[in-house]
């Protein structure tokens, strides 16, 4: 019996604990969403150019090192095929200048980190429902 392909929500983010939190979060929910853990947008996008399927939505957090969100996200737009690939940028940051500079290099929407638990699963599942990751 062949085994079904679970969504898959790529998390781009140097921090391991938020990674940690944020798949914790992906897969509590019913069911469950597979999800790969990337530490910066270098290694997005060698993923991207190595992968068989793209992900549905990609998590990416603007401030790491050797790439940060800013320049993978330029980078990811500048390609055919990652043109209309979903990108979330979840962030620390709500400042009005990170979110324009996030909009104008193409993000489809930009998120606050939020502060507790309960509110990222909240998240998680507006993110679910918004990008038919059910």
């Amino acid at each position: 019996m062949p085994s079904m392909q679970m969504p898959s929500v790529w998390i781009v983010d140097d921090d391991e604990d938020d990674q940690l939190i944020i798949c914790s979060a992906f897969q509590e929910e019913s069911p469950p969403i597979k999800v790969l853990s990337l530490k910066d947008g270098e290694e997005l996008l060698s993923r991207l150019a190595e992968c068989g399927e793209l992900p549905l939505l990609i998590l990416l957090d603007i401030n790491m090192p050797r790439k940060d969100g800013f320049e993978a996200l330029r980078d990811l737009r500048s390609v055919a095929a990652y043109a209309e690939l979903p990108v979330v940028m979840l962030t620390t940051s709500s400042e009005a200048n990170d979110i324009q500079r996030c909009t104008s290099l193409g993000a489809n929407y930009f998120l606050t980190k939020p502060l507790t638990y309960e509110r990222l699963r909240e998240m998680v599942q507006a993110l679910r429902e918004n990008w038919e990751l059910i």
